[in-house]
């Protein structure tokens, strides 16, 4: 469980040891149970979780529609399943509850008890001596270790090989939508328990609307197709965008697809721990702007990934952020001009202390026929 990690993080980060922690912030909910997590509708089926770090016992208080799975995943790990329901009456015998309207003073029975808690959200701290601790957090959920990186990556190279499984199967005739359900019936042939996003597949015009949702609109065999596609494996999700490109087609294509594949390639050799993200954001702009297409290109370079599609940190012009070791990013450069054509190639990369790795491994710009 992420909560030992959490412990060791914290007796590095603070000077002193902490003997309690409770979490019951949304994000950091999210990253602690990355594995159980989904986004809406389900979101996170824990309310709070209270950790003794002297003794190693560990409180987790759940929707009751999760109560089993979280039982048999966490169950046997020293963990205390509890449900959190209006009333505790009539209910089955093996299911430890707890009334919801109890729940805030049992928190604040256990922390009067301890001298330091760390905590998340100290709003509900008195006496105790509380550590805000959702910096912290925010943090360790960038700074992605081994098997969280190994899951994104396997994350990559099931998105990637579905889509590349799909484009022997594209035909005149075919839509959107039932492309868009080819390659998330592949995607799950191969292992994706679900999805980052709703693929965005754009036909021809389509993808000069950089979040068009899938439509009947048809493939007549002389447009590119944009496909903007995600997997979610064991919590974690990648986020990577391609351009299929049919054979002998206008050569104006070409040349934008060259010009930002030249933008991601520059963006990905910026990137490294110490570089400002909103300087990436810049530079490329200015690339764009020495060919007059700067205006052409409408949202922001690229973002983090990990539990969540969208994550710190964010690439953009406005941004404050700056690269770490261990933050997975995206670069997604666009230009779209509306009523005639829309491109953005994406890759997700692992930012290190001297540069990156490159997870998405397959060509940007596939051939079709």
């Amino acid at each position: 469980m992420k909560l030992n990690r959490l412990v060791r993080y914290l007796t590095d980060a603070l000077e002193f040891d902490v003997d309690f922690i409770v979490l019951k912030n949304t994000n950091s909910l999210k990253y602690v149970f990355s594995e159980i997590y989904y986004p809406p509708p389900e979101e996170i089926a824990v309310h709070r979780v209270l950790f003794d770090v002297r003794s190693n016992s560990i409180d987790i208080y759940v929707s009751p529609l999760e109560h089993y799975r979280i039982q048999e995943i966490y169950g046997d790990s020293d963990a205390n399943v509890y449900s959190v329901l209006s009333s505790c009456i009539d209910i089955p015998q093996d299911i430890k509850c707890v009334e919801k309207s109890s729940l805030d003073s049992i928190l604040m029975g256990k922390d009067s008890r301890y001298k330091r808690v760390a905590i998340d959200d100290t709003s509900i701290c008195e006496e105790t001596i509380c550590i805000d601790i959702s910096k912290i957090i925010r943090k360790i959920r960038r700074t992605k270790m081994v098997e969280e990186l190994e899951i994104i990556k396997k994350a990559v190279e099931i998105a990637e090989t579905a889509l590349q499984n799909v484009v022997p199967c594209i035909i005149q005739g075919i839509s959107e939508l039932m492309l868009a359900s080819l390659i998330e019936n592949e995607a799950r042939k191969l292992g994706a328990e679900g999805f980052a996003f709703s693929p965005i597949i754009a036909i021809g015009e389509n993808a000069a609307k950089p979040h068009h949702i899938p439509s009947k609109r048809s493939f007549t065999g002389r447009e590119p197709i944009l496909v903007d596609f995600g997997v979610r494996i064991s919590g974690y999700v990648c986020d990577i965008t391609r351009v299929i490109m049919p054979k002998n087609i206008n050569s104006e294509y070409s040349k934008i697809l060259d010009i930002i594949e030249d933008a991601v390639e520059y963006a990905i050799s910026l990137a490294r721990e110490g570089t400002e993200c909103s300087k990436i954001d810049e530079e490329v702009r200015n690339m764009f702007k020495k060919l007059d297409l700067h205006r052409y290109f409408l949202h922001g370079l690229g973002h983090g990934i990990g539990i969540d599609v969208h994550e710190e940190p964010r690439i953009t012009r406005s941004s404050k952020d700056i690269l770490i070791e261990g933050d997975v990013i995206t670069i997604e450069p666009g230009i779209y001009v509306y009523g005639k054509y829309g491109f953005r190639l994406e890759d997700d990369i692992l930012v290190s202390k001297n540069g990156c790795d490159v997870f998405s491994k397959t060509k940007r710009v596939l051939e079709l026929w």
